[in-house]
């Protein structure tokens, strides 16, 4: 191994020193800047460059080199590779940026090497100057790679939202269901969907196109209808949600239904105590459906108002509007609405919120199991897309929408066909009335 240290003014006649002394195969181990001379630091800097190279470079001969062997034996020594950097490519001047190789020849007159080192035929010698070596190698690599800045690594997109936005304004299929209100990620399954059920014919006019998309849709939903048949067994069905979706109306509209189409005996229980006039206005539904309605003050008095009314085949519990925000309060309502009483649990939701909203809402109460989903106000809403939305999010079926304030005309028993209408219907949902 022969290793030498070059002076030059710059780098450019350094490297050119350097490829004519130790040849095109030589190795740049490390670069400096020195000041020196007779005016110290205000002297014209130097640039130090350490080179090395395998073996020393033959002046004259051509021919290929032979490896090492030991003097005392015939086999051969295990031959050196050039040190490698941290990316396990060999450290030459290609790989330092420079374009042309180096070419054999002779330093210039005007630089002397500093230190020089011939090559060693003592396998144990030569061993040790090789680990010397890199130890300077794996210095400068650390040097090296703190220079380069690392990669920028690219935001991850989702394949079906990153296919969308190439195409999806050229796909009429995509840009139909967005303008529905559906978000891109369900508009990709819509699309997808319905070309492996329609078949490549989904496609054609705008009215087959939307005939289409509405029998896909349809058959993406789960509803459940609770209350579609005369009950044998008594149910117990409470009405859960934020402030303001229309809970106490909505059970004045489920008891009048039923009432309507099967008779029977249906109890109201209100525990919204903290809403001024809340209980008297189921108060006001009882007395005009001439049904019972209890208050319930304390967790404790739940079990004693259900037992008391354990002749009924309905019973429908009101409860308080809770913020989303508010999780104490959330958590309250377990104590009233308890597994052991045989509740099911319908999260009320009102279709003009965002999308963002209505997430954060199904995560704060999940801590109540949720049976189904009741969408209220879909008569204020333009665009229905979210009613999809929410249900590909969450798989929770979906039992009821109401439609208005009209006690009991405003409610609609979800089935997919409706759901799937209201959505591709392009003159909104308007009222029932």
């Amino acid at each position: 191994m022969q290793v030498k240290v070059f002076e030059a003014k710059d780098m450019t006649s350094g490297l050119k020193m350097v490829k004519e002394d130790l040849g095109p195969d030589a190795l740049i181990l490390s670069t400096r800047t020195l000041r020196g001379g007779k005016l110290g630091m205000l002297g014209k800097p130097m640039l130090e460059i350490t080179a090395a190279i395998d073996s020393a470079w033959p002046e004259k001969s051509t021919e290929p080199s032979i490896p090492l062997r030991n003097d005392s034996s015939s086999s051969p020594v295990q031959e050196f590779s050039p040190v490698q950097g941290q990316d396990n490519e060999p450290l030459t001047y290609q790989n330092l940026g420079l374009d042309a190789p180096l070419q054999r020849g002779k330093a210039s007159p005007g630089f002397s090497g500093v230190h020089e080192t011939g090559s060693k035929t003592d396998p144990t010698a030569l061993s040790h100057e090789i680990s010397e070596l890199r130890s300077i190698i794996d210095s400068l690599s650390h040097r090296l790679a703190g220079i380069d800045s690392p990669p920028v690594a690219q935001a991850y997109v989702e394949p079906e939202y990153s296919a969308q936005s190439a195409n999806g304004s050229e796909d009429p299929i995509i840009r139909l269901l967005l303008s529905r209100g559906l978000n891109h990620q369900v508009a990709g399954l819509v699309a997808r969907f319905t070309s492996d059920v329609i078949g490549p014919q989904a496609g054609g006019s705008q009215h087959t196109l939307q005939g289409n998309l509405t029998k896909a849709i349809g058959k993406l939903f789960t509803v459940t209808h609770p209350l579609e048949n005369k009950l044998v067994h008594q149910k117990r069905i409470s009405l859960i949600g934020p402030t303001g979706v229309g809970k106490t109306t909505t059970i004045a509209k489920l008891a009048a239904g039923y009432l309507k189409r099967f008779g029977g005996k249906v109890a109201l229980i209100t525990i919204d105590t903290y809403r001024i006039a809340a209980v008297e206005q189921l108060k006001v539904y009882g007395e005009i459906m001439n049904l019972p309605v209890e208050v319930v003050i304390k967790p404790t008095d739940m079990a004693a108002a259900l037992a008391r009314h354990n002749d009924c085949d309905l019973i429908l519990i009101d409860t308080a509007g809770r913020s989303p925000g508010n999780g104490m309060e959330i958590q309250d309502m377990r104590t009233f609405l308890k597994p052991e009483y045989g509740l099911e649990n319908h999260l009320m939701l009102s279709a003009t919120n965002r999308e963002i909203e209505l997430e954060t809402i199904i995560q704060q109460f999940s801590c109540l199991p949720i049976s189904n989903i009741i969408f209220s106000k879909v008569d204020e809403c333009r665009l229905l897309g979210v009613l999809l939305n929410i249900h590909y999010s969450k798989d929770t079926p979906i039992s009821y929408l109401t439609n208005g304030q009209r006690v009991p005309e405003d409610i609609i028993a979800a089935t997919p066909e409706i759901l799937a209408n209201l959505i591709m219907n392009p003159h909104g949902p308007g009222n029932n009335g």
